[in-house]
């Protein structure tokens, strides 16, 4: 199972947006409810249950234009960069807080 807790973001670029973050992880997308603003409060966990031996996982995050990449075991509260690959001198466009992690049978979360 991964689950994808999405805290908030600082500084998206826009006037009067209604940003939303969408999950997607091997074919299953979730989405966060619409907020307003350029700093929202999202605070929502998206559970997505995977079935993979010996892979390695690889977390898509996109809000707004933007989008980062990670893999690993787990990220706990960092602030992610999101950019837009397509354009890569086009600068920041904001930060997304996000806790992710992957858990196998047994594993309990990490706090």
């Amino acid at each position: 199972q991964i689950r994808v807790r999405v805290i908030e973001g600082r500084q998206l670029p826009g006037n009067n947006i209604k940003p939303v973050v969408k999950v997607h992880v091997c074919g299953q997308t979730h989405r966060t409810r619409i907020k307003r603003g350029n700093n929202p409060y999202f605070d929502e966990v998206s559970s997505l249950t995977v079935y993979m031996m010996s892979t390695v996982l690889f977390f898509l995050l996109g809000a707004s234009d933007g989008v980062c990449f990670i893999s690993g075991h787990a990220v706990m509260r960092k602030w992610l960069l999101l950019n837009d690959p397509e354009d890569t001198n086009s600068g920041p466009k904001g930060y997304m807080k996000v806790s992710m992690f992957v858990l196998g049978t047994g594993d309990e979360p990490p706090v």
